[in-house]
């Protein structure tokens, strides 16, 4: 029987990172995936030679010293990832009820200068709300090397909905500052400022492409995690749970597996753990809460392929 200081059920991005970390601080670690692919969303796919991300289309905060090149550089992928910076204009806000297109830009000054292209009487909005989003990013010890200290509850509670509200009435210019909502699914009434700030002010530092897509994250991250003496298991769809005295003590999988560890980590759907564990091992306010959890938003993708070339856009 082998067993583990550390399982970890799923590969997704924080399974993987999970993972990573404690390898390298000398567990021995096992990584669990039911599927062909490691990396959850960071898997692509591929069509007559052309690669789809499923997932991770672009990504912020990768020049030097900001704050997903410094997480990658720990991990020890950064120096290895090819990267192509996104133009200057990375986003654009098309509305279905006219033909004008809304530009979002990288850096400061690009950034307010497309949009006031769009909406020259609102300078001070636009730079009011670049600066409120750096604000609140900068309480967040993650986003700030060095910082320390319990994020501001005042921080935390502002609404954002209620933020646009607030920071302008022009109807237009709060949809286009609000546009990339997609990245994080929000909705009115329970989304925070602070995640709309935290998910959109990397790119707006700078926006990068993934050459080959985000899985050469996962093919990084697993060859870290191979050099840390991780061990790493595809087609291995956890089961069950088992228990010893309330104690979780291995995973059984369908292909008739079973792993030992001391501990578990769970990076699959929430609800899903909580039925492989059994509700009896929850508070009552706990799995009756996860029980009615629905997903609230859908998004539709729709990937096609075509030669880039033709229509200037990309670089060579």
């Amino acid at each position: 029987m082998q067993k583990f200081d550390v399982v970890v059920i799923g590969s997704g991005l924080s399974g993987l990172v999970s993972a990573l970390i404690l390898a390298k601080h000398g567990h021995k670690v096992a990584v669990l995936e039911q599927n062909v692919q490691f990396g959850g969303n960071l898997q692509t796919f591929s069509r007559e030679k052309c690669i789809f991300d499923t997932g991770v289309h672009y990504l912020g905060g990768l020049s030097e010293g900001e704050n997903l090149y410094q997480f990658f550089d720990y991990l020890g992928i950064m120096q290895d990832l090819k990267l192509q910076k996104m133009d200057e204009v990375f986003d654009k806000i098309i509305f279905s009820d006219e033909d004008s297109e809304f530009g979002i830009a990288q850096g400061f000054e690009n950034f307010v200068k497309n949009l006031l292209e769009k909406f020259p009487e609102d300078k001070a909005t636009i730079e009011r709300y670049y600066a409120d989003i750096l604000t609140v990013t900068n309480r967040f010890p993650n986003y700030v090397p060095g910082r320390e200290g319990i994020i501001p509850v005042e921080i935390l509670s502002i609404n954002a909905r209620n933020y646009f509200e607030n920071l302008t009435s022009n109807l237009k210019l709060r949809s286009v500052l609000a546009g990339q909502s997609f990245l994080y699914g929000g909705l009115d009434e329970e989304t925070p400022f602070y995640l709309h700030a935290l998910c959109v002010s990397s790119y707006l530092k700078s926006s990068w492409k993934i050459q080959n897509g985000g899985s050469q994250i996962t093919k990084l991250l697993v060859r870290e995690l191979k050099a840390s003496g991780a061990q790493l298991f595809k087609r291995q769809k956890v089961t069950a749970f088992n228990f010893d005295n309330e104690k979780l003590i291995s995973v059984s999988s369908d292909s008739g597996n079973e792993f030992f560890a001391d501990r578990f980590i769970s990076n699959i759907d929430l609800k899903k753990t909580v039925e492989l564990a059994g509700n009896q091992r929850f508070k009552k306010s706990v799995y009756q809460s996860v029980g009615k959890a629905k997903i609230r938003e859908i998004l539709f993708q729709c990937l096609s392929g075509f030669e880039a070339a033709r229509f200037g856009i990309f670089q060579s």
